[in-house]
């Protein structure tokens, strides 16, 4: 990865934190998109499994440091979800219109379910499983109709990324 890509994406998990702790944190949490995750899974599926995994970690961190969680809980289970995201990438073809809908709808439950088996685990407070469900349940749908105009966004960043300075590629021929 080019250091163009590496800092275009931090700013785009960067935009996606910052519009998520300071518009949709304000919703109720069944009505609003987790635009972190949106952006991990079209990363994912764009770019394979080893950045997919980077990016969820990096996403999931960021979900711990702004929205006071204990540190570690959404960055072990984004990276879960990157990783199954990335792993997906050599299976699917990206042309079809609704897979990036159905990768963030699975992957929205099984953000969930992995948050909530974490907390479970280590004890940090009691999860209400059916409250926790009907919940999931309304952002999978939301994040399935968020899904594509975030893709086409990380796909705008990964074709900017790519760009390459006319001027060098004028030097370069000149040199021949």
């Amino acid at each position: 990865m080019t250091l163009l890509r590496i800092a275009l994406f931090a700013c785009l998990l960067g935009a996606g934190a910052v519009v998520d702790g300071a518009w949709l944190s304000r919703l109720p949490r069944w009505a609003s998109p987790d635009l972190l995750l949106l952006i991990t899974v079209a990363f994912g599926l764009r770019r394979g499994l080893a950045a997919a995994a980077l990016t969820g970690a990096a996403a999931g961190y960021l979900r711990d440091v702004t929205g006071g969680s204990p540190l570690g809980i959404y960055a072990l289970s984004y990276l879960a979800v990157g990783t199954a995201a990335g792993a997906l990438a050599a299976v699917v073809d990206l042309g079809q219109r609704y897979v990036y809908a159905a990768a963030a709808a699975l992957a929205t439950v099984g953000l969930s379910l992995a948050s909530g088996l974490i907390v479970a685990a280590t004890g940090l407070t009691l999860v209400d499983w059916p409250l926790l469900l009907r919940e999931t349940a309304a952002v999978a749908v939301l994040n399935a109709l968020f899904a594509r105009p975030v893709a086409a966004i990380v796909a705008w960043a990964e074709t900017v990324s790519r760009r390459r300075d006319p001027t060098r590629i004028v030097a370069r021929r000149a040199i021949r």
